[in-house]
């Protein structure tokens, strides 16, 4: 009874089982010794499985339940495997999602300073025609402007971040001289003022520097300063260029350009002050400070008669005189800025009579710009309440 019991029917209507594989090896499970005759682990469908039976391909006895346990842990085992799996997956999807996102963004932050230093063909523009990328200083040892550079390192701590590829146009109110508090009348003691009737007029109407020097004449262009003779406030005929070189001065103060904007092209006009300077520094001490100062403005009813006074051109022709100090590593003083009001003439205050040349009170303004500008060093003789003032 107990045999018959064991023993499955067969009957032709019993129905298919289903094979079951391991996940890892996609071969049959082993169910028995090495040399055995290998067997698969079944289990049933319909009837058989609602039994809880489980039946061999190789005979009627029932499986053992050790070999139903194996099956189970290596399907369990594989699963953990395919996890694993996933989420290795997962990370290598993210990182390559961030690669790609990084690719596009470096080249936008990068596109500035390339189209700063290529024109519309592509060719690559040398720093100094006209533009640079500005991080200015004064050279305290020597008084003059040092050339800016495109990096600032060795800062420590937060800092206003910039973009070094950043390509700004070399303009007088850019690169002129700060406020760097008031200095003591004995600075100029021992400047030259080199110029025209305007210098000259600072000459006569400016008793503050007392042992400054001045190498002024009327109706005088850069040109004129190194070519013949030229007129003194004396009314004197004299060779400017040595008169400059005898006045042995360690500051040279330069204001040119009035007249030359009546009989002179913009290009030429910088051309001849260039030939100047290269001159003049050739000759004068190497410790010399030199100061370019700008054309002033003149006034509205001036301008608006007199298209070679135009206030644009003015302004065109001082921004020229900016680029040349700057190149130079000379300070560039904006006389322009100080002596103007809103709309860019002179202010009505410190018109003369012909519109171009300063009354008195121009000239105290002109003095008092020239006070609170120069170009930092510690020995300058700073006034207690200056910001700068070291005692």
């Amino acid at each position: 009874m107990e045999q018959k019991r064991n023993q499955r029917p067969s009957s032709p209507s019993r129905k298919p089982v289903r094979k079951v594989f391991d996940y890892d090896t996609a071969k049959p499970e082993r169910t028995s010794k090495p040399g055995a005759k290998e067997q698969m682990f079944t289990i049933p469908v319909g009837n058989a499985a609602s039994s809880g039976r489980a039946h061999t391909t190789g005979g009627s006895r029932p499986a053992c339940p050790r070999q139903g346990n194996a099956v189970r842990k290596n399907m369990g085992t594989s699963r953990k495997k395919r996890k694993k799996g996933n989420g290795c997956g997962f990370f290598l999807g993210a990182f390559v999602v961030i690669l790609l996102l990084a690719i596009p963004i470096t080249a936008l932050l990068e596109a500035p300073g390339k189209l700063a230093t290529s024109d519309s063909s592509g060719a690559s523009q040398p720093a100094d025609s006209g533009s640079q990328v500005l991080t200015e200083q004064s050279d305290s040892s020597s008084g003059q402007q040092t050339p800016p550079t495109s990096q600032v390192s060795g800062l420590v701590g937060p800092q206003i971040q910039q973009d070094v590829g950043a390509v700004l146009p070399i303009t007088a109110s850019l690169v002129s001289l700060w406020e760097n508090g008031r200095v003591d009348m004995s600075y100029f003691d021992d400047a030259l003022f080199i110029g025209d009737s305007l210098t000259q007029g600072f000459q006569i109407y400016n008793s503050s520097f007392k042992n400054a020097k001045y190498a002024a004449y009327v109706g005088v262009g850069p040109k004129e300063l190194t070519e013949g003779t030229v007129t003194n406030v004396d009314g004197q005929q004299v060779t400017a260029i040595d008169e400059i070189l005898a006045a042995n001065a360690t500051k040279v103060y330069i204001l040119l350009g009035t007249n030359s904007l009546q009989n002179l092209t913009d290009e030429a006009f910088i051309k001849y002050y260039n030939d100047f300077l290269d001159y003049l520094i050739g000759q004068l001490p190497k410790e010399t400070v030199y100061y370019i100062q700008a054309i002033p403005p003149v006034s509205a009813e001036k301008a608006a008669e007199d298209e070679n006074y135009q206030l644009s051109r003015i302004q065109s022709v001082n921004d020229q005189l900016a680029q040349m100090a700057y190149s130079r590593g000379l300070n560039f003083v904006n006389l322009y800025q100080a002596l103007s009001g809103e709309d860019g003439a002179l202010l009505p205050e410190y018109v003369a009579g012909d519109g171009i040349h300063l009354n008195d009170a121009g000239y105290d303004a002109w003095r008092e710009y020239l006070i609170t500008h120069t170009a930092y060093k510690k020995e300058n003789p700073y006034l207690i309440g200056s910001p700068l003032y070291l005692g």
